[in-house]
Formats: structure tokens, C-alpha cells, sequence
């Protein structure tokens, strides 16, 4: 099984505990939305990611490292 790694809202990438800091238990809820209206998306370990890697929105925090530093 796969693990979520971050969320998907507001038009960026956020690290598990953010997005629990904001949302809390509705992240459970497949319907929950951003104040953008759109449904927040999950991004798990098993999914492919850019060369750039993957960076929090809110704390800054690394949640997938860049290609070149791998």
C-alpha cells in the first residue's frame, strides 16, 4: 500500500502535517475543498515527481528532494 506523502490545495504542494495543521480530520473527506473551491488531492509515495522535487507551501520543508541531490 501506498503512503500519502503530501496534499494538493490552494495550487501547491503541502507536507502531511500543514495540511493537518489547516484541515485537520476533513482530510479524511475525499470531498474537501481549498477556499479555491477544488477538492484536495493526495500525493502518495508511489507516484511519479518532478526533476525539481517536491517543497511545502507552508513550513518550506523538503518533501521530495530534487533529482540532482538524490
Amino acid at each position: 500500500m501506498s503512503d500519502v506523502i503530501a496534499y494538493t490545495y490552494e495550487a501547491d504542494h503541502h507536507c502531511p502535517a500543514c495540511a493537518y495543521a489547516r484541515f485537520g480530520d476533513a482530510l479524511d473527506n475525499a470531498d474537501t475543498e481549498d477556499r479555491e473551491g477544488n477538492t484536495i488531492g493526495v500525493v502518495f509515495d508511489s507516484d511519479e515527481y518532478p526533476d525539481e522535487g517536491i517543497y511545502c507551501g507552508d513550513c518550506g520543508g523538503v518533501i521530495i528532494r530534487p533529482a540532482a541531490e538524490e
